[in-house]
């Protein structure tokens, strides 16, 4: 069955919100540290702080639909300049994809990577420079598809307990 890639609509705000928990679920379970955690109040809050950082970061929020259910979703935010960036760097506009995810059993199917690039044209006619995202390193999968997808590492954060 195919799926059709489209702006997120209020309708379909119970599905990305389920697709957000599986995602935090699965980081959860990946960090043995046991820092990153399914707070009770997860769904909902993470659902609203999503979307008012999308609305003030001129982006947007795709998601991919299949039979009538949103299976997949990607987080859009733009960036550009600001802080310390102004001192360090010339400040390129920058697409930043804070989520990524797709339901477990609609996996490998091309939805990751078509909502990518869904996510980098939106970029590109906003007249980013460049596309970023972050990945925890645990999570193997995720980082093999964005390597082949032509992401390169940029930085890289460590963590020691003290």
């Amino acid at each position: 069955m195919q799926f059709e890639i489209t702006e997120f609509t209020d309708e379909y705000a119970d599905d990305v919100k389920d697709l957000l928990v599986t995602l935090q679920t699965h980081i959860a379970e990946l960090d043995k540290r046991g820092v990153i955690v399914l707070k009770e109040n997860f769904r909902e809050e993470y659902f609203k702080f999503v979307t008012e950082e999308v609305k003030k970061q001129d982006g947007k929020i795709f998601i991919a639909v299949k039979q009538g259910r949103a299976v997949g979703v990607v987080i859009c935010k733009i960036f550009q300049g600001g802080g310390e960036e102004e001192i360090t760097t010339t400040c390129p506009k920058v697409g930043f994809i804070s989520d990524l995810a797709v339901l477990k059993s609609q996996r490998r199917q091309g939805i990751g990577k078509a909502l990518l690039a869904k996510a980098e044209r939106f970029f590109k006619d906003c007249g980013c420079e460049y596309s970023q995202l972050e990945v925890f390193a645990p999570n193997t999968q995720a980082y093999e598809l964005y390597k082949n997808l032509g992401f390169e590492p940029l930085c890289i954060y460590m963590s020691k307990k003290c």
